[in-house]
């Protein structure tokens, strides 16, 4: 999923003389699906240096299977804990059951953890599953109009 779902930005890449290695929600060139990666040994470093929740050991929630996966994608403070979720669109439904079946994701959901779910290219799209506001239901908000807004609409 992470050769498919996320903006891979590889700087000036040797061959592309672009920033842009690939557009988010599409699948990278160089990836063999079922198989992997053809450049697996030059491959960008933001591909060499990106660890998912499934990887770093915090989830079982595996991604190929699932068609998300989750990263931390900034340092929280204390009192607002995210987790970034990318997901294919036709996936999205199934993102709070998915989580709340997995021991680990519960644990995580336990623990006070919101988490944001981007699933299209649009960048002001996001659904946010936090048990304690909205219970099982996923709250569809845009980035770009003020939170308090959208749910008190």
């Amino acid at each position: 999923m992470c050769c498919k779902l996320p903006n891979i930005d590889s700087g000036f890449w040797e061959k592309s003389n672009t920033h842009v290695f690939k557009g988010q929600y599409e699948w990278c060139k160089h990836c063999e699906i079922g198989v992997g990666c053809k450049i697996y040994s030059k491959r960008p470093s933001a591909c060499r240096d990106f660890y998912c929740l499934y990887q770093a050991g915090m989830t079982n929630l595996k991604p190929n299977k699932n068609g998300f996966f989750m990263y931390l994608e900034r340092k929280e403070s204390a009192e607002q804990k995210v987790i970034t979720i990318m997901c294919e669109e036709h996936r999205l439904d199934l993102i709070p059951k998915l989580i709340m079946n997995d021991l680990d994701g519960y644990m995580l959901v336990d623990k006070g953890w919101t988490f944001h779910i981007r699933y299209n290219s649009n960048d002001n799209d996001l659904a946010i599953f936090d048990l304690k506001l909205f219970g099982m239901e996923l709250k569809k908000v845009k980035r770009n109009i003020p939170f308090q807004e959208q749910i008190n609409a």
